[in-house]
């Protein structure tokens, strides 16, 4: 009898398996399904080592928050079971727990709400912070000077999730000038030295007063 469908196991481990710091003492580990898992996943097996410790976990979701000890390096791995086991394919990475610099900058830097003399900027996180990102720096320049604003995380409204956009308003602007405007973040390491791509702007100019011959009076007498 010929075999029309067949279920084996995996042929390839899970996808960009990644870790990021929440807190000096958790870090989440991400990844996606396998290409060609062969038929349905069942669970994922987790392993974080160094070289003090093992822990393993099985788990249904595509992540997992897992505790660490502060400032130190850890291997992980994950691998996908079906109902024939996992196909001996899995997905590694090293990372530690201790703070770096970014390796990129904030994502999708926008703005918004442009008034004479303000502006509202609107990003999203850099995807490899290498640590807990402590602040964001907006820097503008209108050609003459350059000014920075620092935005502390811990004054931006709380995100609902860590990707979340983010946003702040920069204000004392000066109206009928082109501005351009770029951002960094940073770790308690440094921002890395990486930027995001500039934006350039031109505010409105303010609203001119009224002159005298276009003013309404009112008559004094009815």
């Amino acid at each position: 009898m010929r075999c029309f469908y067949c279920i084996s196991a995996p042929d390839t481990p899970p996808q960009l398996l990644s870790a990021r710091k929440l807190s000096d003492y958790e870090v989440e580990l991400s990844w996606q399904p396998p290409l060609e898992a062969n038929s349905d996943v069942l669970y994922y097996i987790v392993r974080i080592w160094n070289e003090t410790t093992e822990l393993w976990q099985n788990v249904t979701e595509t992540s997992v928050v897992i505790n660490v000890d502060s400032e130190s390096s850890y291997n992980a791995s994950v691998s996908s079971w079906t109902r024939l086991g996992d196909g001996g394919v899995l997905i590694y990475i090293s990372f530690t727990t201790t703070d770096a610099e970014p390796f990129n900058p904030p994502r999708n830097v926008t703005f918004a709400n442009v008034t004479a003399s303000s502006v509202t900027l609107l990003w999203r996180p850099p995807t490899e912070p290498n640590g807990i990102i402590v602040h964001y720096t907006i820097y503008y320049s209108n050609n003459n000077t350059v000014a920075e604003q620092r935005v502390l995380v811990s004054d931006l409204l709380a995100a609902a999730s860590p990707d979340s956009g983010l946003s702040y308003t920069l204000t004392r602007l000066i109206g009928g000038t082109n501005y351009t405007l770029w951002m960094t973040s940073s770790t308690v390491q440094g921002d890395g030295g990486v930027q995001s791509e500039p934006l350039y702007l031109l505010l409105p100019e303010d609203a001119a007063p009224l002159s005298a011959k276009h003013r309404i009076f009112k008559s004094g007498c009815e």
